[in-house]
């Protein structure tokens, strides 16, 4: 220990070890003296593994198990691609920057307030007018 942030620390890392030890056994002694001990516990690990059995048995518990322990991969992921989606960003807002300065409109293809659900309005139209003239 070289500098003040060093002890306190330690110190502090002391005193929660000590204090999470404190209250795990005050809950363990606080058990004991019931006149069943643990039988809470047993009763609710009972209660779980019946629910278990009910729920889809046993492959459903450990397809979540996997979920959550999958979780932290999915997340390493997100942060892995964090600095490509700002890059791809960046560069777009350059390029629409550069073809705006230029006099040039562009589009990247996605622009959520324009959404024809159904297909452009123009494209109806050409349709509507090439089936009349297919009837004639």
């Amino acid at each position: 220990m070289h500098t003040l942030f060093d002890f306190i620390t330690q110190v502090k890392t002391a005193e929660y070890l000590i204090a999470v030890s404190a209250i795990g056994l005050f809950m363990l002694f606080w058990e004991v003296l019931k006149p069943r001990p643990f039988k809470s516990m047993v009763d609710a690990g009972k209660e779980d593994l019946e629910h278990i059995r009910n729920t889809g048995g046993y492959k459903n518990a450990l397809r979540n198990v996997g979920k959550i322990a999958f979780a932290p991969l999915i997340g390493l992921a997100y942060i892995v691609a964090l600095p490509f989606t700002f890059v791809f960003a960046l560069g777009v807002a350059v390029l629409s920057g550069a073809s705006r300065a230029m006099g040039v409109s562009t589009s990247f293809g996605w622009r959520p307030q324009e959404a024809y659900l159904t297909g452009k309005k123009e494209e109806k139209k050409e349709k509507e007018s090439s089936e009349e003239t297919k009837e004639n």
